[in-house]
């Protein structure tokens, strides 16, 4: 549907990470304001799901509207539908009917920008870039994270997350015409976790002070918040997230050095299942962008 030839198109390239990717809100914020002119999108795992929202036509502000209704946990664990773990401890039923809330049956077709959908294909070890076809199908085979979600089974295919070999998809960009890239990898690098490690620790601290000095009740919510994380902590969303996240960081920053304007927002002390911090992220995706401002108005030029 596109033709990117003889234009100085500006591409932008979303990356995974769960929750994470919520900072992608804040980006487009202010490619909306300073009326960057985005020629065409790629998108892998969470950065699919925003990118085919912003090609269809929703706003920032729209998209952050939809990803509020998931401040509440309770609503995040209504698209869980556990299932024998036989390829994957979810069925993903539930998820695929909360993107059709979102994307209804539209077709790369409807799209207002170009997008490019990266999956990968773990049989035939292949990454793919999807842009034909229903975009409810390209997203939830984009967002089917291994070990949580069941890989979809196609043709001799097995298709997964799109993140696990092309977290910020810059190349295909590339291939499709743009001449200019922005880049955008929102998985937390080192210098976060350390960041992070940090804040624990100074959240321990607090803890052992309210044991000391608190009164009966704050001890009683310490002593039982301390039982639950004991039991909950980690479990196996974190230690397959946390796992591939590690991986996905160093291919993601050898892409993003491939573009010409790269952005790294991240919330570090925060995780990658905290899908209720929204407007935190949001303001992280924000911030982030506008330090990067003069570098990309002049992709305009």
């Amino acid at each position: 549907m596109e033709n990117l030839d003889n234009k100085n198109v500006i591409g932008l390239a979303l990356g995974s990470g769960a929750a994470f990717g919520l900072a992608h809100i804040g980006v487009l914020h202010v490619l909306e304001r300073e009326k960057i002119p985005i020629g065409i999108v790629s998108g892998a795992s969470i950065g699919a799901l925003i990118a085919a929202m912003w090609g269809i036509g929703l706003s920032a502000r729209e998209i952050e509207s939809i990803s509020e209704e998931l401040k509440r946990k309770l609503n995040i664990m209504r698209l869980l539908d556990f299932t024998f773990p036989i390829s994957g401890i979810l069925a993903g039923k539930r998820l695929k009917r909360f993107l059709r809330t979102i994307l209804g049956d539209r077709t790369f077709d409807d799209l207002k920008i170009p997008v490019k959908i990266i999956v990968y294909d773990l049989a035939n070890r292949e990454i793919i870039a999807i842009d034909k076809g229903r975009l409810l199908d390209a997203v939830y085979k984009s967002v089917a994270i291994p070990g949580i979600f069941q890989p979809i089974m196609e043709e001799g295919r097995m298709i997964v997350d799109g993140g696990i070999l092309d977290p910020v998809p810059v190349d295909v960009l590339f291939k499709s015409g743009a001449k200019k890239v922005i880049a955008v990898n929102v998985l937390p690098g080192p210098k976060n976790i350390y960041e992070r490690n940090m804040a624990l620790k100074e959240f321990a601290k607090e803890e052992k002070n309210v044991l000391r000095q608190g009164s009966l009740d704050e001890k009683i919510c310490v002593y039982l918040t301390r039982f639950f994380r004991k039991i909950f902590t980690p479990n196996i969303f974190d230690v397959i997230m946390t796992s591939m996240q590690a991986m996905e960081y160093s291919i993601a920053e050898i892409s993003c050095c491939k573009a010409d304007v790269s952005l790294h927002p991240v919330l570090s002390d925060a995780t990658s299942t905290d899908f209720h911090l929204v407007k935190q992220f949001v303001k992280t995706g924000e911030e982030e962008t506008l330090r990067h401002i003069d570098k990309i108005r002049a992709l305009k030029t």
